[in-house]
């Protein structure tokens, strides 16, 4: 990969690693820390942080990015909803908040956003999903921004899976899911329903199939893959099927023709259905075959205009 993919990468290690050395340290009043929506990660046991926080204090300080004069929060959402509670409870010896902040532009700070919680979250595939195409966001804008350069043969998806570490063939089913498929195959594939492979074979599926599957997803029902993919293999056939007998009303068609047009149509098909077939023919019927084509030519010879 392109040497510019090192930064990111060592950022992501030094995240990883809870190493900050490069932030400097500043305290802050907990109503100057902007939460951006960008965090789409639900939090659980608000409460329970904010007890611990009034028993022990707040051990480690808040990591925030300045963005254009404002500092926006990176890590610790859970922590500065806990100091919330407790200041609405009167406990206003929380109101100082003690971080760590570096300059960013809004792609880095979404960079290291995505950083600490692709590292410090336990995902499931469905979480998986959410997180790649927010990685495939901030870093299709970092190529726009000249933040990322890609070599030849490289796709964006390419340095999704290496800072995800997953397998770039499960990120494109990942991508395909979050594209395809209904909200209400994502919902069961969200609640654990249906796996990474039921859910991305059922996004291949028409709408109405998609919901037919989610909703017996969603009733107990164990949906099996290969079930699924059979439905699909099906569906393909039936497409191609239509094709075809699309293609040949256009070559016959009772209403815009004449009876000569429709009798050339009709013969140009025979000719075409021979030539899938010719291998089963025997040595009587090429001779029949030979036979016409020799008599074919006479006639085009014997009414052909003469030549000047």
């Amino acid at each position: 990969m392109g040497a510019n993919v090192l930064g990111i990468l060592n950022t992501v290690s030094l995240v990883r690693a809870g190493n900050y050395e490069d932030y400097q340290d500043i305290t802050l009043d907990y109503s100057e820390i902007v939460v951006t929506g960008h965090n789409k990660y639900s939090m659980g046991e608000i409460q329970e942080m904010a007890t611990g926080l009034l028993i022990d204090g707040l051990q480690e300080p808040l990591i925030v990015a300045r963005v254009e004069n404002a500092f926006w929060l990176v890590s610790g959402h859970r922590r500065i909803a806990g100091i919330e509670i407790l200041i609405s409870e009167g406990h206003e010896e929380f109101k100082n908040v003690p971080c760590r902040y570096k300059e960013m532009t809004e792609t880095e700070f979404r960079i290291a956003l995505l950083t600490g919680n692709t590292f410090n979250r336990r995902m499931t595939d469905y979480d998986l999903m959410v997180q790649a195409q927010e990685w495939k966001e901030v870093l299709t804008q970092a190529r726009k921004e000249g933040l990322l350069k890609l070599d030849k043969g490289e796709r964006v998806r390419d340095y999704v899976a290496v800072i995800m570490g997953e397998s770039a063939g499960k990120i494109g089913t990942l991508e395909a899911i979050n594209n395809n498929a209904t909200p209400e195959v994502k919902e069961q594939f969200q609640n654990g329903n249906m796996g990474i492979t039921a859910a991305g074979a059922a996004a291949t599926l028409s709408e109405d199939q998609q919901k037919e599957i989610a909703a017996q997803a969603a009733a107990g029902l164990d949906i099996k893959t290969e079930e699924i993919k059979a439905i699909a293999e099906e569906e393909k056939g039936k497409k191609k099927k239509t094709a075809e007998e699309r293609q040949q009303e256009q070559n016959v068609s009772d209403t815009d023709t004449s009876e000569e047009e429709k009798a050339n149509a009709e013969k140009l098909h025979v000719l075409k259905m021979l030539g899938n077939y010719y291998t089963w023919m025997n040595e009587e019927e090429k001779g029949i075959l030979e036979r016409i084509l020799e008599d074919c030519k006479r006639r085009k010879r014997e009414y052909s205009l003469p030549e000047d």
